[in-house]
């Protein structure tokens, strides 16, 4: 039987959408176990709502997988194998709450190591005079690559906090990656990412704007992992396309994740791995959103977030698409990116356009709970 990729594309898309609706409709069933509360400094939602969309998105895989032609359906079905232990982890902790910041953390890692042994793919420079030196070894390359992949994959997880926000976000990301790979001649990589657009797409509708479903841990761990993979591919599979493409591209939840971290470690009684509601997209909702539409329903104030978040994906995702093979304006742009992030987080914290928090200048908090009252 001859397979093509729109076979896949239309087959992936309506699997996926309507694995979506049916989970998000028998609730009723499944709710005493995948439902999310409304309990949690992180939570912004109003209603309980389903957090096991990851099943929908792993449906919609497995059926691309089975109808794209060969050479992608081969390449996908090794980044679904490798996906699992990241998504068995994320579906675990979303039915039991249960499964620790570092299970997770080394269940993404896992995945990443058997990417690297299936597909013999690892990230072997960097363009940072020492570190290539570094990763000219196989073992510190293979660790190397895992780690990255690994934070790639829990950085998708951080920003899933709003309507919209991280599949809207990988999507855009997907679609980066796509064009670079349709301007350097990888068709192959280029089908997938139409791939993982379209999968994503399925999700969306069911998600945005209304939430009648989340993407979950398992969701975002596994799409996450796919969309590290796809960064690691790029450049590897492609010398005229820059490492620091890929890292411009998946900028926004790379951001978003490292300032968490160094956030929660200078805060007293925080640790790395503790949630709180001091992202920049809370941050948004609660000085922007709820006061932009104010009166209007909570789930479109909530959707309004993602509204607001993804021209930063945009912009990162255009310039990388225009200098993929320009070290330099690459390295500078996500610099400059870090930057902007940093200036539009204390603006949003202290009301001000500054590059120093007051906890520096001042020394005082100048951190606020931002949890949702609604």
């Amino acid at each position: 039987m001859i397979h093509s990729l729109e076979q896949a594309l239309v087959a992936s898309f309506f699997i996926t959408a309507g694995s979506a609706v049916l989970l998000a409709t028998t609730q009723r069933w499944h709710g005493k176990h995948s439902l999310d509360t409304t309990d949690g400094v992180q939570k912004f939602h109003v209603h309980p709502t389903t957090r096991i969309g990851g099943v929908a998105i792993l449906l919609g895989l497995i059926v691309a997988s089975l109808l794209s032609p060969r050479p992608v359906s081969l390449l996908l079905r090794s980044m679904l194998i490798a996906g699992l232990p990241a998504f068995i982890a994320g579906f675990a902790e979303d039915l039991t709450k249960r499964v620790s910041i570092r299970g997770r953390l080394l269940s993404t890692m896992l995945s990443g190591v058997i990417a690297c042994w299936l597909t013999g793919y690892t990230l072997k420079h960097l363009d940072i005079y020492g570190v290539d030196f570094l990763l000219a070894s196989l073992p510190v390359a293979f660790a190397f690559t895992a780690f990255a992949v690994a934070g790639v994959a829990n950085s998708v997880n951080i920003i899933d906090g709003f309507n919209g926000l991280a599949a809207g976000t990988i999507m855009i990301c997907f679609s980066a990656f796509g064009v670079i790979a349709w301007k350097v001649g990888d068709l192959e990589l280029l089908q997938l990412c139409f791939i993982f657009v379209t999968v994503g797409a399925g999700f969306f509708v069911v998600n945005f704007p209304f939430g009648k479903i989340f993407m979950g841990d398992g969701g975002a761990y596994l799409f996450g992992f796919m969309l590290a993979w796809v960064a690691v591919m790029l450049p590897v599979r492609n010398s005229g396309v820059s490492v620091w493409a890929s890292l411009l591209v998946c900028a926004y939840p790379i951001l978003e994740t490292g300032f968490s971290i160094w956030r929660r470690h200078h805060r007293n009684g925080h640790h790395p791995g503790q949630a709180d509601s001091l992202h920049l997209h809370s941050l948004l909702y609660c000085r922007v959103a709820r006061f932009a539409l104010r009166g209007a329903k909570p789930q479109l104030k909530n959707s309004l977030t993602s509204l607001l978040l993804w021209p930063f994906s945009i912009l990162c995702a255009s310039v990388a698409i225009f200098s993929f093979s320009d070290t330099t304006i690459l390295a500078v742009s996500f610099l400059a990116c870090g930057v902007g992030y940093r200036l539009i987080y204390l603006r949003l914290t202290q009301f001000v356009w500054c590059l120093k928090p007051a906890t520096l200048r001042q020394n005082k908090p100048t951190y606020y709970t931002t949890r949702n009252q609604e």
